[in-house]
Parts: C-alpha cells; structure tokens; sequence
C-alpha cells in the first residue's frame, strides 16, 4: 500500500491549486523584474506616419537600441495617446503599429508606452496624487502549518535536456525550441504520483559568462552566449512539493522568449501552451517506457500547473488546449502567478488560483486580474476560483546564471505589517 502526499489526496479537486498557493506564498519565487521606465525617449531615433492602401496608417517608432526584456507588452503612444500595441522587429530595433485614428497624421512625437500608461503623463499624474493613509499595525497569529517545511520524502532529480532545436511550435512560426526540464521527485514513493507543472516567465534567453551581457534575439544562443536556466529558479518551492509526494516538472522556456516579440501575434501565448503539453506528452511517454527512471511514477490523471507572468498565460492556454483533446490529461487545477492576460481568455471547468504581488514593477496594471473575472462571470460551472492580492512582493529579479535567485516573502507570513507604498524595485542583473 502507497502513501498519499500528506497534504493533499491525488484526487481531491483543487487540492494541487490549494498546495502550490500555500507553496509559493511561504517559500516565494525567483522571478524576473523591471521597472516602469520613467521616460524612454532618450532610446528614440526617429518615427515615421505613413497612409496604408487600404485606409489608416502605420506608425513606426526607430530605437537606438533593444527595449529591456519584460513580460509586459510595449505600446506606442502619438502625442500623448496611446494608439495600439507595438509590434517588434527581429533585431529588437523598431516598433510599429497600425491605426485608423486620423490624428497619427499629423503626430508630433512618437514614444513608448507600457501597460496602459505614458511614461510622461503617468509620472506628471502620480506627482499630483495625495499621500496615502498608513493604516495601524495588526497582528494575527497564523492559522496554517508551513507547506514550505519538507515533508517525508528524500527530493531526487531526474532532469531531461534533449536538445535546443528538437522540436517546433505553430505559435512560434513553425520556430524550433528546446525540450529541456528540471524534474523534482520524491525518491521511494510508491505508486504513481500527482504532476505539477513549472512554466517560468519572459526574460532574456542568453548571456555571454563573461562580459555578463544578456541577449534576447538569438535561438540557438549566439556564439560565446549560454541559456540562461530560468527554469531552475523555482527549485526552492519545487524541492517543498516533492518532498510531500508530487513530482514536479519546471519547463525552459528560452527559444518563445527569444522570438515571440516578433513572431507571434499573441505575445506568445499559444506557443507556451504548446511546449506546456508537449512535456505532458513526453512524461506521458516515459510514464509507459519500460526501464525509463519514471516509469509508472507519474498520475496524469491529476496535473497541476503554474505559470508565471507570460507563463501565466501560458499555462492558462495549455488547459484549454488539453480540454480540446480526445483523450486528456486530467488538469485538475492551475496557478497564474502575477500573469498577463492580453488574451482575455475564460478558463472553464478547472479550478483557478491567480496570485498578483502588490508591487508589481513589470505588469504594473495587473491584468492578470482579468483570469478571474472574466471567468467568473461568464461560465456557469462549479469550481472553485480565487485571486490573492499578496501584500509586499515585487516581481524579483534573477541574476543572469538563473541559478539564484533573490526572494521577496509577503510580510503577512513573517508578522510585519503590509506596506502601502513600494519601494523601487531592484536594478536588472546582467
């Protein structure tokens, strides 16, 4: 007779979603993180307005050099008003967008937008804003035990990197990408275990182990760049599930982060949720390859994912890809962390958890928000759905190894009190 994770029955809906939130509220995440920019003018070389044949015109804004890697999505603003979002060039070096608002004929300044806001205007608009009320302390006392406290099971890897170029994604443009992953065991569990699934966010795929530069237009790196492992930055929590029974797959993601800026139309989105199922579909292989280390290891009747940032909206695509199969894996729940959503997709029949950290510096408008509602009020199932707003925590910053990462804990988890304002966030490693 085998022992279920102690935690959570394998089949207990919405069991994985209520583990993986405790998980990464008590342990946190390594993550990347930027900034809104204040002003990025001084990047800008020249802009152009020009009629299109079928009516409205095509703006396009010429930079010196490449805009930071972020998860959120750049727009372009004329005079002030944002009028769509951005497209990027190959190279990282023009922006374009086309409109049918006959004011971009007669722009007079051409300029970088993100997340709704004009660097200029919001910075003017939050120098008007009153100081905020600091609310007294409070102090509860916790009422859960630590899930981040390892559990029974001695934690063995079993990672798997077939190659950069393996294989290709139609979200991607038919574009090759790596089947890599760290896997995350608990070594003598008997019989077959819960999945959880691991999909990292959007940051530079490279780096030069010298020069400590970063690179975000080549895949395969370029000669004298390396990956950067950004899927081994959740080892921490992944270490803190497996231990209590579940064997946990963290995904590179490296080639959509390369080439989703310029050969996608949707951010990236449909291609994460690709690779996402194409590991299910290796793990499910592997599960029935007699002598493979995971053989009879894996319940893919019982999958949990977590995405992170784009990787949120990642994991979100990835579900509604698997409900559309024959025979699917049973995805029993799913966790955006701090997500995009420049998709706007309801997730039905799945239960949901969206976390969104309070100082976001990246997806400052956090629109990850949208998974919840929409879903909420537009499906008529029965599932369990929640959205945590988790006081204190930046998206954090990786250094370019992807090995360390730094850490924020909400201050809900250590007695202190929630801040009301956030601190600039740190500057970008690498």
């Amino acid at each position: 007779m085998w022992h279920m994770p102690r935690f959570a029955p394998a089949r207990a809906a919405g069991s994985t979603a209520a583990v993986l939130a405790a998980v990464l509220l008590a342990v946190g995440l390594g993550a990347p993180a930027a900034a809104d920019p204040s002003n990025e003018s001084t990047n800008a070389k020249g802009f152009t307005v020009e009629p299109l044949p079928e009516g409205g015109w095509r703006v396009t804004l010429e930079l010196e050099e490449p805009l930071p890697v972020r998860d959120a999505a750049p727009e372009l603003a004329v005079d002030g008003q944002i009028v769509g979002a951005a497209k990027e060039s190959p190279d990282g070096l023009t922006l374009t967008t086309e409109t049918t608002d006959p004011a971009v004929a007669d722009a007079g300044g051409v300029e970088v937008a993100w997340n709704g806001e004009v660097p200029g205007v919001a910075a003017a608009a939050r120098r008007g804003a009153p100081w905020q009320f600091t609310p007294k302390p409070f102090h509860r006392k916790p009422v859960y035990t630590d899930p981040a406290t390892p559990g029974r099971y001695a934690v063995e890897r079993l990672d798997y990197h077939l190659g950069d170029t393996p294989t290709t994604l139609p979200g991607l443009s038919g574009l090759p990408v790596e089947l890599r992953a760290a896997v995350y065991a608990p070594a003598k569990a008997r019989g077959e275990r819960p999945v959880v699934v691991f999909l990292h966010g959007r940051h530079s795929a490279c780096y030069n182990p010298v020069t400590r530069q970063t690179n975000n237009t080549n895949w395969p790196c370029a000669e004298g760049f390396i990956p950067i492992d950004s899927y081994l930055g959740y080892t921490e929590t992944a270490r803190a599930l497996a231990s209590h029974g579940y064997v946990v797959v963290s995904v590179s993601a490296n080639g959509i982060n390369a080439k989703d800026a310029s050969f996608t139309d949707d951010n990236g989105a449909a291609a994460r949720g690709e690779l996402v199922m194409k590991h299910l579909d290796l793990l499910a292989q592997w599960n029935g390859k007699r002598g493979h280390p995971l053989k009879d290891r894996l319940d893919l009747s019982d999958v949990g994912l977590m995405g992170h940032s784009r990787g949120g909206e990642g994991v979100v695509e990835a579900a509604l890809m698997n409900a559309e199969r024959r025979h699917p894996y049973g995805i029993r729940a799913v966790l955006p962390l701090a997500p995009v959503d420049f998709g706007r997709a309801s997730l039905p029949d799945v239960p949901m958890a969206v976390l969104l950290p309070y100082c976001d510096g990246d997806v400052s408008n956090q629109q990850g928000q949208h998974f919840f509602d929409d879903t909420r009020y537009s499906l008529d199932d029965d599932v369990l759905r929640s959205s945590l707003m988790i006081m204190g925590p930046t998206t954090t910053s990786s250094t370019p190894s992807g090995r360390r990462a730094t850490r924020s804990r909400p201050p809900a988890t250590t007695g202190r009190r929630p801040p009301t304002r956030c601190a600039a966030p740190p500057a970008r490693a690498g």
